[in-house]
């Protein structure tokens, strides 16, 4: 007899797995950028699309921290991957005019890319019977409410600080360092 995967076995993926995985794979981004001093070379033009990619992930995060998961919720999470994607590719097409992307940023370029959409199938996965509408006959839930039962307080702290601390702020500070890059040319 298989067992069944359960709601928790996915959750527990999506929260202890795809989600820590996702922010260290930003942190080492951030420390080759560093590494490879990217503001001399590129300027606030690349720092600044960090920042956007950030903020285009932290959306769906906070959806689904906060609200439960409808077709509008689900929407803009794809919505937003999809930009992220775009922003992506963007971002590496401008870098790899200017600087050099050696093999090791290449890799981790490709885990920023990937867990989003891992991370979006995973939702859809918990979420399948409220958005079976959406690609199938019947009626999609297109109503916004907040999560009931609300997660933890304890994880939303942790989602948001970690969000925050190793996700945006790492973005932020690279911004910064390229500013002033620029400001003293």
């Amino acid at each position: 007899m298989q067992a069944a995967i359960t709601p928790a076995m996915l959750w527990t993926l999506l929260g202890a797995v795809v989600y820590p995985l996702w922010l260290l794979a930003g942190v080492a981004d951030v420390w080759v950028h560093r590494r490879d001093r990217i503001e001399l070379h590129t300027g606030t033009h690349e720092s600044w699309m960090h920042v956007a990619m950030c903020v285009q992930m932290g959306i769906p995060v906070l959806l689904v921290l906060f609200l439960e998961v409808t077709a509008p919720v689900f929407l803009i999470a794809a919505a937003a991957v999809l930009v992220h994607g775009w922003t992506s590719w963007r971002d590496s097409r401008f870098a790899d005019r200017v600087r050099h992307i050696g093999p090791g940023e290449q890799k981790i370029h490709v885990a920023l890319d990937a867990i989003p959409w891992v991370a979006l199938a995973l939702l859809a996965m918990l979420y399948a019977p409220v958005l079976r509408g959406l690609v199938g006959p019947g009626d999609a839930d297109w109503r916004w409410r907040l999560r009931d039962p609300a997660f933890p307080p304890a994880v939303v702290a942790t989602v948001v600080a970690t969000s925050l601390l190793l996700g945006l702020l790492p973005s932020v500070l690279e911004l910064l360092r390229a500013r002033r890059a620029t400001a003293a040319l």
